[in-house]
Order: structure tokens, then C-alpha cells, then sequence
């Protein structure tokens, strides 16, 4: 995937964001500051250890110094940022037993969203599911695996049952998850069996098709341990 094309896919960070009909929502500058380093920090532009100096990102972003603060509260709170007080904060440096508090919160927000998408969700909204399955599902099968891409497929058919769920916080947080969880398995994950992913989402497929929520809610709990295991045995 382009760079341009992870920007455009990243989620939004902000809590109270939704497609829903209603008042419209105020979005601060401390969002798109929240939004633009969280997009250079999944593409690459920021890497592990670099600085993100106060002084230096007001100047580049044309903001105050009090919205970049707030906005590396917010990147703090999604774990992607290293906050030191009375220093420089830095881009988070992605170990193990990071990825495995990351993942195991990604895990239970997946597994509500997984189980109220299911419950939720109308025929034509499960014919879009497999849809969007079969599509990762022939990724897997072919020759050349790209680990980023095929993660990221994996988390937009999740993501797409929490927006599914017809919970607004659910499907917000639960998006505002995924830069954390796609850095660390980019930086951190080895190569895994395409054959048994491709397994994974016949599986999850068939649950859905179902309506299985159990089912389903058991695949995505043996998912993660598999992507957890795949960090942490190395």
C-alpha cells in the first residue's frame, strides 16, 4: 500500500466522531495535529525515537504551543508516543511487552465490536462483510504476502462490524486503535502462515454468514493470541 493510500485509510482518533445524522461536531486543531502525526508515524515519516519537540512541531504545524500539547496527550493515551516529562516527548520504540498491552486492549474492544456488529448488522451489511472477506481472503492466496497490507485487511473487516455494531464510541475507539496496533506488527511481527490466515476468515466468514456470535467472538480471541504469539516468540 502507498503511503498516500495509509494516510487516507488511517481512522479517525477522535472519540465523538460519527457518520451518524445529528449535530455536527466541532473538530479542534488539536485533532488535526492529533490526525497528522499519527498519519507520519504509521507511514514511516516518523520512526521510532525521533523527537517531537513542542517548539518545533508549533512552527511546522502553524498551531500553539498549547494544541500540540494537547495533541500529544491524545497520541500518549493511544500509545504511540513515549512521554517524558520535562523532555523532549519521542515516537513510542515498539517492544514486545508493548505489543502485548496494545493487543490485548485492541482485543476486547474487537471482540464487542465483533459480537454487537453481528448481532446488529442487516443482510445487506453481511453480504458486504463477505464481500470485503473474499477480497483479503485473495490477498493471502497469492504469491507475494505483504504483512502491513494483509494486517490492515484483517483490521477493516473488524473495524467494519464495529461500524456495524450501530455504536458511535464503540466504532470510534475501537478505529482509534489501529495506527498503535499496525506499527507494532510492522515493526515488531514476523512472516505467518498465509494458509492459516486464509483459514481464519473462511472461518470468520461462516460465523458471520450465521450469525454466530460466540463463534465469531472465538475466532477474534484466538486471532490475537495467534498475532501475540507471533511477537512475543522470537
Amino acid at each position: 500500500m502507498t503511503d498516500a493510500a495509509q494516510v487516507e485509510s488511517l481512522k479517525s482518533t477522535r472519540l465523538l466522531r460519527s457518520t451518524e445524522t445529528g449535530a455536527p461536531i466541532v473538530i479542534s486543531r488539536a485533532d488535526d495535529v492529533v490526525d497528522t502525526l499519527a498519519s507520519a508515524i504509521e507511514s514511516g515519516e516518523l520512526s521510532p525515537g525521533d523527537p517531537l519537540s513542542v517548539s518545533t512541531l508549533t512552527q511546522r504545524l502553524n498551531v500553539s504551543a498549547a494544541t500540540v500539547r494537547g495533541a500529544l496527550g491524545v497520541l500518549d493515551g493511544m500509545h504511540l508516543i513515549e512521554h517524558r516529562m520535562n523532555r523532549t516527548s519521542v515516537v513510542i520504540t515498539p517492544t514486545p511487552a508493548w505489543f502485548v498491552a496494545v493487543a490485548s486492549e485492541c482485543a476486547g474492544l474487537s471482540v464487542s465490536a465483533v459480537d454487537l456488529g453481528i448481532a446488529n448488522a442487516t443482510d445487506e451489511q453481511v453480504a458486504e462483510f463477505v464481500t470485503r472477506a473474499d477480497a483479503v481472503r485473495a490477498f493471502w492466496e497469492t504469491d507475494e504476502h505483504d504483512q502491513i497490507v494483509g494486517a490492515e485487511g484483517f483490521w477493516d473487516l473488524i473495524d467494519l462490524l464495529a461500524v456495524f455494531s450501530r455504536n458511535q464510541y464503540l466504532s470510534a475507539l475501537h478505529a482509534s486503535k489501529r495506527t498503535a496496533l499496525v506499527f507494532g506488527i510492522h515493526t515488531l511481527s514476523k512472516p505467518r502462515n498465509p494458509t492459516m490466515l486464509v483459514s481464519v476468515i473462511d472461518a470468520l466468514v461462516l460465523a458471520v454468514r450465521s450469525r454466530d456470535r460466540l463463534e465469531a467472538t472465538d475466532i477474534i480471541r484466538d486471532l490475537y493470541t495467534f498475532v501475540i504469539d507471533g511477537i512475543t516468540e522470537r
